[in-house]
């Protein structure tokens, strides 16, 4: 009995030995343990790359952004995040990506220097990080919502997609909205509804006041700007209408005095950047796109 009860605590010791030796070995040197937690990942509400309905990259963490900031607080896993979006871009040239930024109920109407909305500004800030580890400017576009409340737990969204040749317009560029100096785009904000009356808002004066600046230093450079509308009213109705804001915004700069060629052109209802089922798509559509070539 005394021999089976010292055998029993000697393997006893033995396992208490075996196991914590074990676990240095395979997770702290081999590193082949999932770490433990006692809250489940959540797929949903992960930050993820998607091509459409595929997930490239998933299980990272959101960005962290504080109420009416743009800069996040870079954690190592978002940075390994955007190393890995920009090793994929590089690997795959044709793919572009969408990065849409979201800002809180209580952030609606503030603008942050030349853009309309902090959701821009946000993806904005990312797109800037993503140029820096080499990606062509012109590959990322941005987009912005709105989220309902003051949780913003999932502030960016990234979307891979291959631009089709429908999708480029007359000079190469791309229809989605670029949110660049040189390719800037702003929303009916300035205007009325119906009304070709420009009323310019902060975001856009602050870029403009940078591109009077911009064609005296570039005095070979063009300006044009093109009028964009929902589909609500007839098609030729809102041709007429993108061309009238477009007149509007190019009389705006003259009385400024620029001093370059300004060309104007409408697109109407024929280029949406979002869906015309709802009133925010219907409000993303109607917009002033001005290029500098």
């Amino acid at each position: 009995m005394r021999k089976t009860l010292i055998l029993g605590l000697g393997l006893l010791s033995s396992l208490l030995f075996i196991i914590p030796a074990r676990y240095i070995y395979v997770c702290k040197i081999m590193g082949n343990c999932a770490p433990i937690s006692n809250t489940p990942i959540d797929w949903s509400t992960s930050l993820r790359l998607m091509d459409g309905d595929s997930m490239l990259l998933k299980g990272f963490d959101h960005f962290n952004f504080d109420k009416n900031s743009i800069s996040p607080d870079l954690s190592l896993n978002n940075q390994d995040f955007l190393d890995q979006i920009a090793s994929y871009l590089k690997a795959n040239p044709t793919k572009h990506l969408t990065i849409t930024g979201l800002y809180r109920n209580a952030e609606k109407g503030k603008s942050s220097g030349i853009y309309e909305n902090l959701g821009i500004a946000r993806a904005n800030t990312i797109r800037d990080f993503l140029v820096q580890r080499g990606i062509d400017v012109k590959r990322i576009s941005l987009d912005h919502a709105a989220i309902v409340g003051e949780d913003l737990k999932m502030p960016l969204r990234f979307d891979l997609f291959e631009p089709t040749p429908e999708g480029y317009d007359e000079a190469g560029d791309l229809a989605k909205t670029q949110f660049r100096f040189d390719n800037m785009t702003f929303s009916d904000a300035n205007f009325e509804f119906n009304s070709d009356v420009f009323k310019p808002g902060n975001a856009f004066n602050i870029w403009a006041d940078s591109v009077l600046t911009y064609f005296d230093n570039n005095v070979d450079k063009s300006l044009t700007i093109i009028g964009h509308t929902d589909n609500l009213g007839t098609v030729q109705y809102n041709q007429d209408l993108g061309l009238r804001r477009a007149q509007s915004a190019k009389a705006f700069f003259e009385k400024s005095g620029l001093e370059t060629t300004i060309s104007t052109t409408t697109k109407g209802e024929k280029s949406p950047i979002a869906s015309n089922t709802t009133e925010t798509g219907r409000q993303k559509n109607r917009r002033v796109n001005f290029v500098i070539r």
